[in-house]
């Protein structure tokens, strides 16, 4: 009981992120990792859509839960195809 107590009090301060703050992770994350694509394969107009449209994201939704879903769903975001991070310029 003793080391159950401290182990669950250390848990309760970690950062949660909520449902729409890991949703907007997702979709800032893909959008970062894609603009950085587009911007290397030649296509910077793109490019810029998505970076601007990041940048919004996180400025609406920035905290500790966000930031630590934000480097995970970009960890998952280079998977990516190039034709999927067209798409998702051209949708913007």
């Amino acid at each position: 009981m003793k080391i159950l107590l401290p182990l669950i009090f250390l848990t309760s301060f970690g950062a949660h992120a909520g449902f729409d703050e890991k949703v907007a992770a997702s979709f800032a994350a893909k959008y970062h990792v894609c603009a950085k694509r587009l911007d290397n394969n030649g296509m910077p107009l793109r490019s810029l859509k998505l970076r601007a449209k990041s940048k919004e994201i996180t400025r609406e939704k920035i905290g500790d839960g966000y930031l630590i879903h934000f480097d995970k769903e970009k960890k998952k975001a280079w998977k990516l195809s190039l034709n999927k991070c067209k798409k998702l310029a051209d949708k913007l």
